[in-house]
């Protein structure tokens, strides 16, 4: 039996979605629909977030010593969630064909942007989908197979980063508020400032990653 959403629960995905109501989605064509597009690019920012949990939970929660089984489960999980959010913001970048579900959100949807294609590779994807998207033989014989996240958020953020500032700089996308009824240019400001602060806050996180691993500090 699935759990029940509670209000507080309801309340944080409103809050992640930027406090916008989910759109209601249509029977036909719903990634051709503008409002559908106008709530879809947040999804991709929380996909982007999540693929931060691995190093955010190394950063803010793990415990100095950590061995215990407890600790081992919590972390192998943040990773999960990083990759499994990599892996969903690959696939947003994978062109529209024929076979596409309907409801899945693609970068090839928005007018005029000029869409990069994939930033994994073909045997990337593959251990990807064998390892941590499906439940397969081969994780009984590649248990111990390592990540650099680093890298794979890297190559993640300079597409997603691609993606934003066409948002930003589109007049496609200015956002009204219905709730408020906001004006078109006051909502487009609000999107434009949100879009530079998670940049900032991205871009600050690749750069501890990147001194990590350049061995200038270490996270125990």
């Amino acid at each position: 039996m699935l759990a029940k959403q509670t209000s507080q629960d309801l309340l944080y995905l409103r809050m992640l979605s930027g406090g916008r109501k989910p759109v209601k989605m249509e029977k036909t064509l719903i990634w051709q629909d503008e409002k559908a597009l106008e709530s879809g690019w947040l999804q991709v920012d929380i996909c982007m977030r999540l693929a931060f949990s691995y190093y955010l939970w190394k950063k803010h929660f793990q415990p100095p010593y950590d061995e215990s089984d407890e600790c081992r489960f919590m972390r192998f999980a943040a990773l999960q969630c990083s990759v499994l959010n990599l892996r969903a913001l690959n696939e947003f970048f994978r062109p529209r064909i024929s076979g596409t579900k309907e409801t899945d959100i693609r970068a090839s949807d928005y007018p005029r942007f000029i869409n990069p294609g994939t930033f994994l590779s073909e045997p990337e994807m593959k251990q990807f989908n064998q390892l941590i998207a499906h439940l397969t033989y081969t994780r009984m014989f590649e248990f111990d197979t390592t990540w650099n996240v680093f890298l794979l958020l890297d190559k993640a953020y300079s597409y997603f980063k691609a993606f934003v500032d066409y948002i930003h700089d589109s007049h496609d996308f200015a956002l009204v508020d219905p709730d408020t009824q906001a004006t078109v240019q006051a909502s487009k400001v609000n999107v434009q400032a949100s879009i530079v602060i998670m940049k900032k806050r991205y871009e600050q996180w690749l750069s501890e990653m990147r001194a990590i691993e350049q061995g200038v500090v270490h996270v125990s």
